[in-house]
């Protein structure tokens, strides 16, 4: 697994990986209850990460840059 981007809010990597799904690529959310709980964390853990799979990847984020 790679992180393909990480925010400060939770509900940003949700749209992301709800677009990503959208194009057949399987996206998942990763320390989005931590920064739920307490966003002043969200620094000190890299915010909230959306990963995708490696071979995957080089098509995520060919996505990212068309959509700009």
């Amino acid at each position: 697994m790679k992180t393909l981007a990480s925010f400060n809010l939770p509900m940003d990597a949700y749209l992301l990986r709800a677009r990503l799904e959208g194009s057949g690529i399987a996206a998942y959310v990763r320390d989005e209850n931590l920064i739920t709980l307490d966003w002043l964390y969200s620094n000190a853990v890299g915010g909230v990460k959306v990963d995708v799979m490696d071979e995957d990847y080089e098509l995520a984020l060919q996505l990212l840059e068309a959509e700009g």
